[in-house]
């Protein structure tokens, strides 16, 4: 990432500094800063006026956290009674990029330097045609009649022309009901993404980007994947399930209906891991939503309203050994249950 830039009032700031600000911001929401850390905090602001500016963009989208001081963070960010006793070090580099993420669904996108090749998805999602915010939801007709279903948090660009339908995936998830084009020349129906292209051959089907691959799953008709720097392809037949990285193609698989419950706002779950569940959940939620080890593997089942996560989360306790830490409003935590 070294050399890319970052936005804040307007001006570039290096993105190590923005990264600084998310650090600092995730060290103070830990509940156990200690005044030396605080302290260090304030030097920091002090050292750059590039400090000052990412401190007080990063404060502004992220609800406003004022000075910090010891009384407001016990009111607003107040942690659960065994968190107290961890180190602040404990949060490490990977929360603050977490957070940083977080806070982008609440305002902070266009802080990055969108057309950089460095910016993340959701500030590249910012320059998008057309997206989706959590928890969000959108349908509509594309240019050709096809018909586009956005999942909570995607955007795509749609780049169509004399030869060719092109879609490209910026992040999240679409589900795609392919137009039949009756003139000539034809052209191809594509969904593009960082691994590659997925090519609708008379389809329906969703195109999901995850972390460092792309997965398919098809309910009508076909899909070739062609990984971007690979040379085989795959095609994918209704009711199978398959994906690719940038290099390779990875196994195809049955997949079942329930896999695009998300169009009619619900997530269905037959014994799913609870880690995997309240990934899909935070996929629908601002905010961290997170899973202690020592329950990670326990299962799950039933039919989940995705418009009232809150009260999907406090359930959870009625049916698994667990509880439910709310540690703010955005920062949630599952954890074995407790002895009483």
């Amino acid at each position: 990432m070294r050399g890319a830039t970052v936005y804040a009032q307007g001006r570039p700031i290096d993105l190590a500094i923005a990264m600084q600000a998310a650090e600092w911001l995730t060290t103070l929401m830990s509940g156990v800063a200690t005044p030396a850390e605080k302290t260090a905090w304030q030097e920091w602001r002090r050292a750059h006026p590039d400090h000052e500016r990412a401190w007080q963009h990063i404060e502004s989208v992220s609800g406003g956290l004022r000075e910090l001081d010891a009384q407001a963070s016990r009111k607003a960010l107040l942690p659960a009674p065994e968190a107290r006793s961890r180190p602040a070090s404990s949060l490490s580099r990977r929360n603050s990029l977490q957070l940083l993420a977080w806070i982008s669904t609440i305002g902070i996108t266009g802080w990055f330097g969108a057309r950089s090749p460095y910016a993340p998805d959701f500030a590249r999602a910012a320059l998008a045609d057309l997206a989706t915010g959590v928890g969000e939801r959108r349908e509509l007709t594309l240019p050709d009649g096809s018909q586009l279903h956005l999942n909570s948090g995607s955007a795509v660009n749609v780049r169509f022309s004399g030869t060719q339908r092109l879609l490209q995936l910026v992040q999240g998830e679409v589900f795609i009901a392919t137009a039949r084009e009756a003139g000539l020349p034809y052209r191809p129906f594509l969904v593009e993404t960082a691994q590659g292209h997925a090519q609708a051959l008379g389809t329906r089907y969703s195109v999901r980007q995850a972390d460092g691959s792309t997965q398919v799953a098809v309910e009508e008709g076909a899909v070739r994947l062609l990984p971007r720097h690979g040379d085989a392809s795959l095609v994918l037949q209704a009711g199978q399930g398959g994906g690719m990285t940038a290099q390779q193609l990875l196994p195809a698989h049955a997949v079942s209906p329930d896999i695009w419950a998300w169009r009619q706002g619900l997530l269905l779950a037959d014994a799913m891991p609870l880690r995997d569940f309240l990934h899909e959940l935070s996929r629908h939620r601002h905010g961290l939503l997170g899973c202690d080890d020592a329950v990670a593997a326990l299962r799950i089942s039933g039919v989940f309203p995705l418009a009232d996560l809150d009260a999907v989360l406090l359930s959870l306790p009625n049916s698994l050994p667990v509880d439910v830490r709310l540690r703010t409003r955005y920062w949630v935590q599952v954890e074995a249950r407790q002895k009483r």
